[in-house]
């Protein structure tokens, strides 16, 4: 199995995180590596 990965650096509503998975990506952690900034790492199985 493969994998392909995305990482968003702005801040994502129910919306957006509805559409990311809606397209396939799965939400696997979410970091804030500063104060008021979350980065959001995904990964969805490549081919699908």
């Amino acid at each position: 199995m493969r994998w392909e990965y995305l990482v968003v650096e702005t801040t994502l509503d129910a919306k957006g995180l509805g559409t990311l998975g809606a397209e396939g990506w799965e939400l696997v952690a979410v970091v804030s590596p500063a104060h008021f900034v979350l980065h959001y790492f995904f990964k969805r199985e490549v081919g699908v």
